[in-house]
């Protein structure tokens, strides 16, 4: 092609994008890249479909050659942001987007970018930040607010996140996440009803995707469980829950996973036939850390919070560098004896690993504990015996009637573990597998580990925080008893984030008696636990 017929394709590119015919737009683009690899306008169409379909890195190769073109243009910025925000590339996604706004301050869109990239990493205060100034710009722009009102919704504002989703939907009666955003704060300022009727609605729409409807079922159910609604709670979370399940059936059955019932009853019936884990030698000097465990919605979201209030104590949130580290072992019966057999020099290799995966997620002051809590980390207790020989465990515990109708209740994002958990019988299946793995291995080992209750903590939270803290060695501290300081200011990501910012509450005990016709069918898994444990 000549300059002027490239001039002709690149206009004709153009106008096929704007009236929305995507595929000719591409052919156009691809035909001008042939003859004028370095076209900038094609290469950024490209790059736009190539984000468009999820496909970041192919789209960042050619922003690439259209930046040697047009360097520090705003908008190839602002999309090479998008590309790698999809790739979660958290820094360089930073970095273009912010230097997009820096080369024009009323780029709205690199806003609106930076704006959901705080809210994707935790970072509110610059979330709500971004969106007030795209704001600034469009004070009545939909996506600013309810990005901004989802930001003050996570940050615990719930009035000022109820008034800000109000005017999104003010400005666009069918923005979904402005109503799923209003149904929750509704939901925390204990207006029930009312996130009853915006829940209720939306649990119904056809055209949501079906993750929406389950957030919004789940929604209805809290408002139904906090109205006294048993019954119509129950229908609600299990259509909350089936619906998360669409697409992941097939995860409830992973056996190759070291989180699936048959690879944890295969192996604590490995333990329970005489195996003994004795641990190698390890130097006194060598950092271990500590691990906080316990099945899911025992309590262990509290704790964390209580622990990292001590200025010795720090956490990096859920992670998986324990199952990284060491999923290998638990993957195939042959592996076990391998596994019991692990000398000192294998043993500091998986230490060394698990540290650098630690160290990718944050850096660990000076004089301080880690703490690494991943509540289902439990399975893995055998590893943390054998390769972590002097870890402490604080091991999380409450009643497992409770602790399988809370699991029911909550949304949890799909892999093998929480597939287990979308109805009470199956959730009580699951307890009953990962408990006869975790005392199987108490009896084997030499944990060096503290049991918390739940009801415990409830009941008396400076005294079981003291007896905690003086099993990690470490003094007094009365910020631990201020946690819930730390709590409003830090982005949990568990279902107990909106309940550890308020005062201590007993409201979560006993709270299987609400559902009692529905557990009782699975209370024969459960009968045993509830003896061992104190709770008869």
């Amino acid at each position: 092609m000549e300059r002027g017929e490239i001039a002709n394709a690149v206009g004709a590119m153009l106008q096929a994008l704007q009236a929305g015919m995507l595929e000719r737009a591409r052919t156009e683009a691809q035909a001008i890249l042939q003859h004028s690899p370095g076209e900038p306008n094609a290469n950024i169409v490209l790059a736009r479909l190539n984000v468009d379909e999820g496909n970041p890195a192919e789209a960042i190769l050619h922003l690439r050659v259209a930046q040697q073109a047009i360097p520090d243009h705003p908008h190839v910025l602002n999309m090479l942001g998008v590309a790698h925000r999809q790739l979660g590339n958290e820094s360089e996604a930073r970095t273009s987007l912010e230097r997009a706004v820096a080369l024009n301050n009323s780029f709205l869109d690199a806003l609106l970018n930076l704006g959901q990239l705080g809210l994707d990493y935790g970072r509110l205060e610059d979330a709500k930040h971004q969106y007030a100034s795209a704001l600034a710009i469009d004070p009545e722009n939909g996506v600013a607010l309810t990005g901004l009102a989802r930001a003050q919704l996570l940050s615990h504002i719930y009035e000022e996140a109820r008034e800000t989703a109000e005017k999104a939907i003010k400005q666009d009666p069918g923005r979904h996440l402005a109503k799923l955003t209003l149904a929750a704060a509704q939901l925390r300022l204990a207006d029930f009803e009312s996130a009853l009727k915006t829940a209720g609605a939306l649990a119904e729409e056809a055209d949501l995707s079906a993750d929406d409807r389950a957030y919004a079922a789940g929604l209805a159910a809290d408002a139904n469980d906090r109205l006294g609604r048993y019954d119509v709670a129950y229908e609600y979370y299990q259509r909350a829950n089936d619906l998360q399940a669409e697409g992941f059936f097939n995860l409830q059955d992973a056996d190759a996973s070291p989180f699936s019932p048959k690879r944890i009853s295969s192996l604590a019936n490995h333990l329970k036939q005489g195996a003994q884990i004795k641990a190698p030698l390890c130097g006194e000097e060598e950092l271990m850390p500590v691990f906080l465990v316990g099945f899911p919605r025992s309590g262990t979201t509290l704790l964390e919070q209580v622990l990292m209030s001590h200025p010795r104590v720090e956490s990096f949130g859920e992670h998986a560098a324990l199952g990284t580290t060491c999923a290998e072992l638990f993957v195939a019966n042959d592996k076990y004896a391998a596994f019991g057999a692990m000398d000192e020099a294998a043993a500091a290799s998986f230490r060394a690993t698990y540290w650098r995966e630690v160290d990718a997620l944050g850096e660990l002051a000076s004089g301080r504990i880690f703490m690494d809590k991943l509540p289902l980390n439990v399975v893995f207790l055998p590893a943390i015996a054998k390769i972590f020989p002097r870890a402490k465990i604080v091991f999380a515990m409450r009643d497992p009637r409770d602790v399988v109708v809370s699991c029911f209740q909550q949304r949890f994002g799909m892999n093998v573990a929480m597939s287990q958990l979308r109805s009470i019988d199956n959730a009580a299946a699951y307890y009953d597998h990962v408990m006869g793995l975790a005392m199987a291995t108490r009896e084997r080992t030499d944990l060096d580990l503290i049991e918390v209750k739940y009801e415990s903590v409830v009941h008396d939270l400076e005294a079981e925080a003291r007896r905690v803290v003086q099993f990690l060695g470490l003094d007094w501290d009365p910020a631990i008893l201020a946690y819930r300081d730390l709590a409003r200011v830090r982005m949990i990501e568990t279902p107990s984030a909106m309940q550890v910012v308020e005062p201590i509450y007993s409201r979560a005990q006993g709270k299987w008696q609400n559902y009692e016709n529905h557990l009782a069918p699975a209370l024969s898994r459960l009968d045993p636990w509830i003896k061992q444990f104190g709770y008869a």
